[in-house]
């Protein structure tokens, strides 16, 4: 299984992002705004789903772990495959599609977001425990969410990244906020 991938990127297309890792090319399948995120010779880390298939083994890159995981919760659906879960989070994001699942409204997807009425019913049905489960786990806000997936990248525990998110006071843009976070735990 492969975790993660991080290296520089050797090319962007609209959908696949080429790494450099250890001499190795890996083509990544992001979405289509993910893609645009990043430039030729950038260094990143993508969290990494490895969907291996009869005749291919294909990797799909994700900016937070996050992410990656609504991905899979994606791919229990019926008739959802990985390239299928891609295109949905193109057009839709997963707070959007919590939302229509906890509001049992499948319309909202598809007249919003343009997914097939079908597809936006039975995501709506098929999520329905998954998401409740998901809801009753305790939530940060998406910048709290982005500053522990920052935090526990560099090697902290989750323990850690949430003491640093408790402990930090500081305002301003995530880099700002993680380099106070990881200041707070050099000193413990």
């Amino acid at each position: 299984m492969i975790g993660f991938l991080k290296g520089e990127v050797v090319r962007v297309t609209e959908r696949i992002l080429t790494m450099c890792v250890g001499g190795i090319g890996y083509e990544v399948a992001v979405t289509r705004d993910t893609a645009t995120r990043f430039h030729d010779g950038e260094q990143v880390t993508l969290w990494m789903h490895l969907a291996v298939r009869e005749d291919a083994q294909d990797l799909y890159g994700f900016m937070l772990a996050t992410e990656r995981d609504f991905f899979r919760l994606l791919l229990t659906v019926s008739g959802i495959g990985p390239k299928s879960a891609l295109n949905i989070l193109d057009v839709a994001k997963p707070d959007d599609i919590r939302s229509a699942v906890a509001a049992n409204d499948p319309l909202v997807l598809h007249k919003l977001h343009g997914l097939g009425k079908k597809t936006a019913e039975r995501l709506v049905t098929e999520l329905k425990d998954k998401v409740d489960a998901l809801a009753a786990a305790p939530a940060f806000g998406s910048d709290e969410a982005s500053f522990i997936e920052a935090i526990t990248g560099l090697g902290y525990s989750l323990p850690e990244a949430r003491e640093a998110l408790k402990q930090g006071k500081v305002e301003g843009s995530l880099a700002e906020r993680v380099k106070q976070g990881i200041k707070f735990l050099s000193r413990q």
